[in-house]
């Protein structure tokens, strides 16, 4: 007789934001999905509990669109039936990526606080589908949260698990705590196994028996299963299935040896906690997610919602010391960060984006999935423009501006370039309508600048510098960098190159007395290469690299081609290029003709000041919707055994050795950085626009299982490519400028790595500053941290106070100081991501301090006199 007595079945509808509808469209019918649930859930509400119809809101972004126009009734019926168990809400908004940073985790569970305080219910379980990943701090946000249960259903088409499913493990967090975990099967195979379309009991007992017999055969070990069902055709976004709960009753009445049970996600914890102890293992690591290759199918739109997010961080920055000017200020904030959100979310477009891309549904969810990246950087400019205007003291109209204000919204001293645009420098009339669209993430490479050098700022500060001061400052620059035949050399770098070719040569670290570059690879210093299918051996075919095999996928068996041949080539030759000098830096550009784009200039900027090489690549890319990749290589001599970390969500996380069991490992995608280094030297690339990265070699497809550590490590800038066969983009034909910036260093220390990822995210904040006859500084805040970085600070929800976002990026408890420069502290509070008290941390009138645990993700609130 069979071990597994239970199947519990989990009704659900998938969230995706796209793909089976466009998206307004798709949203509304989420609210009608609601509707029918209730209605459903009420016409058995009185049944016994094994004879109830439940429903599971897997999101609560639905779920807060309903409330805003749900009946008083239908609330009313929704509140009970939460409280009687037929309807659940799991904690998340959406099926994210791992685009999201850290204050967006925190942010995506508000609405848990709202539902519970507003319905008394607990929502302690969280549940992704679909998506092959999320960020290891997820797990710690989760738990602070008060979510007890993560729940996943990974879809393994161009992915894949990182454990054998289905399977419950209790998943260890950076800061060493368990958060319980359920890795089920691809969610909707209730509906799909035990075929539920053709309601047909004997039917559903053959498919029950099968996958019984194959669990079992594979030494399953517990005696329940758990399946979602869905309501095919629909696997996504589907309405709930009226028929659902009455086939399931007349199969349990028929008496087969496993019982169906109607289940919510609380009911598979209960079932869960039954599990004896010795048979659920503890994993730990980074859950890299495989999808998330295709935000490189929108690398123009990618880099826009980045960019927002910076200009978004800095104006929570000022928010947090001005204040909240009005309720349209908080509309618009709020209209840009859910916009960001559902840019990151794991949609992109339809079903049939790749192979019919000039469909209707296909252009019309491109275009919907486009304004979500528009809109956040619009409003984002707005909200921006707002703070830095007051905080310059600006009025609305006035004639030619006095100088510059800039603001180090960073808790770390940066060295900021002031590219003033020329407009400024004009006469006659100026208003803040016109200077607001200076802000926009989008038109900064449009944009005409003169350089006044650069400026050091403290952390946390302001300047004024009057035009006439930065004129002056610019005249007695002195520049300490050589250009000779073949050679640029500053105070950091000696650069060689090929005079007649252009082709770099060598890159000498001169810090670190270290030859950085390979000489002996095929590529050199920031090469541009394009990777297609080698048709001399394969088709070139997405099936060439992921033959999918839907019964396969479903049985969670790879069918990733790890043998398929690529063919990867550079630039065809050099059109031009010279060598720019500035009065504090050096650029080298090349103006390439390459295949796969129109046009392609490289520029490699090397400062006087201070040691970070930034790198900028523009390209009008081409329409090409056969499989490409584009690359940027970084051929290192380095010695085997190296070692690489990358961030994702604000921590820093070691390949290999911090990733769960076998997630990801031919790419990542990175929050700021990736640091590769060996026991002497290593390097820092901070990718602010372009988030992905391939690490050792090429990888794609070879779904590796460790990355080997040969001597002389390719890095590579991951920039574009169009590999998925659904839901991402064919293609992205036009102009994009894709920027990179490179740190050599001796030792590898993290902290120095945030420091990097936040200098090139640039967190310097420029406006014109109307009145300025003199050249004025301040400091608002300071801080001694030890190992502890701040990832974010922003105002409270309720505009009591402001919350620092910290993690302990070190191996051993670090105290944290913040001081305040010129108000006094009244309170001062751990809380945790819903902004809830845990605690309140001892202050002074100036002074914070706390102890910060290795790991440890802290949200420290300041209450300010």
């Amino acid at each position: 007789m069979a071990k597994i007595k239970e199947i519990l079945c989990l009704h659900h509808s998938h969230l995706d934001i796209g793909y089976t509808h466009p998206q307004p469209l798709l949203l509304e019918l989420q609210k009608d999905y609601i509707d029918e649930a209730i209605r459903l859930c009420l016409q058995s509400e009185h049944e016994p509990e094994d004879a109830k119809f439940r429903w599971t809101c897997e999101a609560t972004y639905p779920v807060m669109q309903w409330l805003e126009t749900a009946a008083s009734e239908q609330i009313s019926d929704f509140r009970r039936l939460l409280h009687n168990g037929q309807i659940s809400i799991a904690a998340l908004p959406m099926h994210t990526t791992p685009l999201v940073h850290a204050d967006q985790l925190a942010r995506m569970l508000q609405p848990v606080r709202e539902l519970r305080e507003r319905f008394g219910v607990s929502i302690k379980t969280a549940i992704n589908h679909d998506v092959n990943g999320q960020p290891w701090p997820l797990s710690q946000v989760l738990l602070d949260a008060g979510i007890e249960f993560y729940i996943t259903g990974i879809n393994v088409h161009f992915g894949g698990i990182p454990l054998p499913r289905p399977a419950v493990f209790k998943w260890t967090t950076p800061d060493d705590r368990q958060l319980l975990t359920f890795l089920g099967e691809h969610y909707s195979l209730f509906s799909q196994f035990f075929h539920t379309s053709q309601d047909d009991t004997q039917l559903m007992a053959q498919g029950i028996k099968d996958y019984i017999d194959r669990l079992e055969g594979e030494g399953y070990p517990y005696d329940f299963v758990y399946l979602t069902a869905t309501n095919p055709p629909l696997y996504d976004n589907n309405c709930p299935d009226p028929n659902l709960l009455s086939l399931i009753r007349r199969y349990n009445a028929e008496g087969y040896d496993q019982k169906v049970i109607f289940a919510t996600p609380e009911m598979l914890l209960e079932r869960v906690r039954q599990v004896p102890k010795e048979q659920i293992q503890t994993h730990s690591g980074d859950w890299t997610d495989y999808w998330n290759f295709g935000a490189g199918s929108s690398a123009k739109e990618t880099k826009i919602v980045r960019q927002t997010k910076q200009n978004l961080k800095k104006a929570d920055f000022l928010e947090a010391i001005q204040g909240t000017p009005n309720l349209q200020y908080s509309k618009a904030k709020t209209e840009a960060l859910e916009q960001a959100l559902l840019y990151d979310e794991h949609t992109w477009g339809s079903w049939g984006s790749v192979n019919l891309p000039d469909h209707p549904l296909s252009i019309s969810m491109q275009l919907h999935k486009r304004v979500t990246a528009y809109k956040s950087a619009d409003l984002s400019a707005y909200v921006y423009a707002k703070q830095m205007e007051a905080i310059a003291g600006n009025p609305r109209q006035s004639h030619e501006p006095g100088g510059v204000m800039l603001v180090n919204s960073s808790s770390e001293t940066q060295h900021a370039e002031v590219k003033v645009p020329e407009y400024y420098l004009g006469s006659g009339r100026h208003l803040d309508a016109s200077r607001v669209m200076d802000f926009l993430p989008y038109t900064q490479e449009v944009q005409n600048y003169k350089s006044y050098g650069t400026v050091e700022m403290a952390p946390f500060s302001w300047k004024k510098i009057p035009f006439a001061q930065l004129e002056a400052r610019l005249a007695a620059s002195s520049n300490r960098i050589s250009v000779t035949e073949g050679v640029i050399e500053t105070p950091f770098y000696r650069m060689t190159y090929n005079p007649v070719s252009g082709r770099i040569v060598q890159l000498f670290d001169k810090i670190h007395q270290w030859p950085m570059l390979d000489e002996k690879s095929p590529w050199t210093l920031f090469e541009f290469v394009q990777e297609t299918i080698d048709g001399r051996h394969n088709h070139e075919h997405r099936s060439t690299l992921f033959p999918r095999d839907v019964d396969k996928g479903n049985r969670s068996i790879s069918v990733w081609n790890h043998e398929w041949k690529a063919k990867r080539v550079g630039a065809n030759r050099l059109q031009a290029y010279s060598v720019e000098q500035a009065s504090d830096s050096v650029t080298y550009v090349l103006q390439l003709e390459a295949p796969g784009v129109s046009s392609l200039e490289q520029r490699i900027t090397f400062s006087a000041i201070h040691p970070r090489i930034c790198l900028t690549a523009s390209m009008n890319k081409s329409d090409i919707r056969t499989p490409e990749s584009i690359y940027f290589a970084f051929p290192l001599q380095m010695d085997q055994g190296w070692r690489a970390h990358y961030d994702t969500a604000g921590l820093l996380v070691e390949l290999d050795r911090e990733q769960l069991g076998t997630a990801c490992r031919d790419w990542v995608t990175v929050d700021q950085t990736v640091s590769i280094y060996d026991q002497q030297k290593g390097i820092t690339l901070a990718c602010p626009d372009a988030p992905l990265v391939q690490i050792g070699d090429f990888h794609f497809g070879k779904e590796s299982k460790q990355i080997d550590r040969q001597e002389n490590p390719l890095l590579l800038a991951w920039a574009m490519n169009n590999y998925w066969d659904t839901n991402f983009w064919a293609s992205q034909p036009g102009e994009i400028v894709l920027h990179y910036e490179l740190s050599p260093f001796g030792q590898f220390d993290p902290v120095e790595a945030y420091r990097a990822g936040i200098a090139a995210a640039d967190p310097i904040a420029m406006n014109a500053a109307v009145m300025c006859d003199r050249e004025e500084e301040g400091q608002w805040f300071s801080q001694s941290s030890g190992t502890v970085v701040l990832l974010y600070v922003k105002p409270t929800v309720d505009g009591n106070g402001f919350i620092l976002t910290l993690r302990n990026a070190g191996t051993e408890p670090s105290e944290y100081t913040f001081s305040v420069m010129d108000r006094e502290v009244e309170a001062a509070y751990l809380v945790n991501p819903l902004e809830e008290v845990v605690r309140q941390i001892p202050s002074s009138s100036k002074d914070v301090q706390m102890i910060m645990q290795p790991g440890e993700l802290a949200y420290l609130k300041v209450i300010l006199k």
